[in-house]
Formats: structure tokens, C-alpha cells, sequence
């Protein structure tokens, strides 16, 4: 059995990958699709689709199957996951509803938060402020009790964090926070780092692999990566790649290899769910944008063209987010063209089974002995960080270029780069 922790129990994603965990399907039943879809699927088929591991490509490693996760976690609103499913109704409830019993037994711990953290979660009634604290060393230390706590109620050998709470605000630049180190904590107000350093370099600590799934400095800032290599930890981050910025890792490498000049990309997200609300604030968009915005540069070699991507908060669509593009690009002769996508899907059903994954990659890579940034897991995030440690790159000879502190990689050098590490590095689970 493997622990999980998700820090966003109650949120929209983490409830999604539970109540699918737990879901029975009779797809025979399925009122969603029309009577002219195959309607022969499996359970286990059903829950294979959305999942990379799952595919012909990697049926020979032998990754620990989600059946046996153990979850739990923190959040700001004290809710069991049966009756947070009902709320977000993003899970048919008939897929889950067997599970009741089981899903009305997991709630969360308190939730830290601090000034980084959105309005919502610091007002809410069910948190632990870090302004009470001394110093951002206690934050750490309820964490590590937490997970402590967890893994002896459970009888775990094993714990994966995963962050999935909402963006945080853009307080400090990451150059601010490059020189601080593990034994600055002690010395620090509770307020200097994001709220979500708190959950990583606890769960470090505790010997627990890190997944931070959100735009957010944390894995960036140096001493983390550190202090992950020194405790034997593996870490994978950032930003899920689960839409509009994944086609964009498609469709840029097809306009270069074909040789057609991009004029512009206009790109605009409408969502209503508690991501799209927050993400609609200014003080916590800033990242996002900039993984957003950050992606067609590094992968078609220049930079002069119009990038213009927008995300809007509409209430209507709650977690059925759609997102449009307009690319506008130049062909033989100097003549314009255009085409357009209209990308319509679920939120939460689109991420939930990346995260499944992520769990079973760095489950994987923590009983082989791999420790610091994962970076063959590039094809899960907008975002993919540059390990300081790893040279996997070196390793497999895969000539893939970096952007500042990222990995500039197209969709299926992204996908390369994840067999190749699995071919080359693969063992059997002991």
C-alpha cells in the first residue's frame, strides 16, 4: 500500500482522482455518450483512458497499481470526500455511490495558510494561519507530524505529497528567495515563503516524495531541490499540462518542421470553477501567465509574434472549461492563413488521471533510488523544471534545449524523453 496526501483534499482535482479510484461503471448504462459509441468498455478500460502509463508503452514496468493508494490530506473546509463529490457533481454520482461508506471516512487535516494564500482560504474556519506561528520551522513541523500521524494510522511504509491547492499570489520574486537555505527557517517569519514551501520541505523530511501539480515558486527555489537530493527524495513539478498549453506543444513543432511563419496565437480560457475564480485575480495569475505565454518561444526559435492569452472566470461552466484559439500564421509567398480550435473539456476529468500517474512515477523512482527533480517527467507540466542534479538529458543523449529554468520540449519530445528514461532505467518493483 502507498500513502498519498493531497494538499487541496476538497478541491475539484484531488476529489475527482478519488471518487474515480473508487468508481464501479457499468458503461452499458452510460447516459452521457449516444447509443452509436462502443459501449463494450471495461471498468479498468474506462479508467485507463486519460492515463500515459497505461499505454501499450509501458505495460512491461510494473507500476503500483491505484487500488492501493491510502489517501488523505489537507485543506481550509472540513467536508468527507462522499459529500464533496456530491458538490463539485463533476463524478456521476452513480459511479461512486457503493463507495460511500469508504469515501465518508477521509477528511482532511487543517489547512496552513498564510499571506500568499488566496482571501478565501484565510478567512475560512478551518485552518491553521501561520501568523500564529514564530517562525516558518513550526509550519514545517505540523506537516511532518501530519504525515507522521497518517502513515503510523495507516501502517505505511511510503508517502506521496501531492499539491493541488489553489494559486497563490505572486508575493516575491523567485531572485528573492534564491539565496535562502534550510537553516534560514528558524530565523524566518511564517510569512517569508509560499505557504506550499511548508508542505515540500516537510514532506522531504519525512522521506516523502513531492508532486506540485500548481504555478508556484516552490520547487524552483534551490534549497529545496538540496534538501530533496540529500533525504533521498524525488520531486516533480510544476504546473500540470492537461489543455490549451498541451496542443500548443503539438501544433508549434508542426508550424516550424512544415516551415510556416506564426504572425500571432490568440488564446482565451473560460472556467467557473474555484481555479478559474482565482486564477481571474491579478496577484495570482502572474505564474500561470508566464507558463502560459512562455511555451511557443523556446520550441519555434523566435519571438516575433503576437502571444495573447487570456483566462476568464464564467460561473456557468463550473470545471467544463473551454478554450479557444486563433493562429494566424504566414505561408508560401508571404501569404496569410489561419485555423482555429474550439477545445472544449473537463477540468478536473483531464488532470485527475495525470496525477495518477505522477503518483506511480515518483513511487517508481523512489524505490530505484532516484532523488531530486524528476525531469523525464517533462510531459506532465507546463512547466517542467531543470534538475541542478540530474543529467538524465546527458544520460539518454537527447538533444533537448532549456528556457531559464525550465525544459523547452514539443509533446513528443516530451514523450521520448519518458520512454526513453523508462527503457533505459526500468526495474522490477521489489
Amino acid at each position: 500500500m502507498l500513502g498519498v496526501l493531497f494538499v487541496g483534499l476538497n478541491g475539484a482535482v484531488a476529489n475527482t482522482v478519488i471518487t474515480g479510484i473508487n468508481s464501479s461503471i457499468n458503461f452499458k448504462e452510460n447516459t452521457f455518450l449516444p447509443p452509436t459509441i462502443n459501449n463494450n468498455y471495461t471498468d479498468q478500460e474506462l479508467k485507463s483512458f486519460g492515463s500515459i502509463v497505461k499505454t501499450e508503452y509501458f505495460k512491461e514496468i510494473d507500476f503500483i497499481n491505484e487500488e492501493e493508494f491510502v489517501i488523505g490530506g489537507w485543506d481550509v473546509f472540513y467536508e468527507n470526500a462522499f459529500n464533496i463529490a456530491k458538490y463539485h457533481r463533476i463524478v456521476p454520482f452513480e459511479y461512486y455511490y457503493n463507495s460511500k461508506e469508504k469515501l465518508e471516512k477521509i477528511y482532511p487535516f487543517k489547512g496552513l495558510v498564510n499571506s500568499w494564500d488566496s482571501f478565501e482560504a484565510i478567512n475560512s474556519q478551518y485552518n491553521i494561519n501561520m501568523s500564529s506561528l514564530k517562525n516558518f520551522m513550526e509550519a514545517v513541523d505540523i506537516v511532518r507530524k501530519n504525515i507522521d500521524d497518517f502513515r503510523k494510522n495507516n501502517n505505511l511504509k511510503d508517502v506521496v505529497v501531492v499539491y493541488l491547492a489553489l494559486p497563490l499570489k505572486g508575493i516575491k520574486k523567485l531572485e528573492e528567495l534564491y539565496n535562502i537555505s534550510y537553516k534560514d527557517l528558524s530565523k524566518l517569519s511564517p510569512d517569508y515563503l509560499p505557504s506550499s514551501c511548508a508542505y515540500a520541505i516537510g514532506s522531504i523530511l519525512e522521506g516523502c516524495s513531492f508532486i506540485d501539480f500548481t504555478p508556484n515558486l516552490t520547487l524552483s527555489i534551490p534549497f529545496i531541490e538540496d534538501l530533496s537530493v540529500d533525504y533521498g527524495v524525488p520531486l516533480a513539478g510544476m504546473d500540470g499540462n492537461t489543455g490549451q498549453t498541451l496542443l500548443k506543444t503539438l501544433i508549434a513543432p508542426m508550424l516550424k518542421l512544415r516551415n510556416f511563419k506564426l504572425i500571432g496565437w490568440y488564446s482565451t480560457n473560460i472556467l467557473g470553477n474555484n481555479d478559474g475564480k482565482i486564477l481571474s485575480r491579478d496577484e495570482h495569475r502572474q505564474l500561470k501567465m508566464e507558463d502560459k505565454l512562455s511555451v511557443l518561444e523556446p520550441i519555434l526559435g523566435y519571438s516575433d509574434f503576437e502571444h495573447v492569452v487570456e483566462i476568464n472566470y464564467y460561473k456557468p461552466r463550473y470545471d467544463n472549461k473551454e478554450a479557444w484559439d486563433n493562429i494566424d500564421f504566414m505561408g508560401y509567398l508571404g501569404l496569410p492563413m489561419s485555423f482555429k480550435i474550439n477545445w472544449i473539456g473537463r477540468d478536473s476529468i483531464l488532470a485527475a488521471p495525470l496525477v495518477i500517474d505522477l503518483i506511480k512515477h515518483l513511487d517508481f523512482s523512489k524505490r530505484n533510488g532516484f532523488k531530486g527533480i524528476q525531469e523525464h517527467l517533462a510531459i506532465c507540466f507546463k512547466h517542467p523544471i531543470k534538475s541542478r542534479y540530474n543529467n538524465i538529458l546527458k544520460e539518454l543523449n537527447l538533444p533537448i534545449k532549456t528556457y531559464k529554468d525550465k525544459l523547452v520540449l514539443s509533446f513528443f519530445d516530451a514523450f521520448n524523453l519518458l520512454y526513453s528514461f523508462y527503457k533505459k532505467f526500468s526495474k522490477v518493483r521489489t
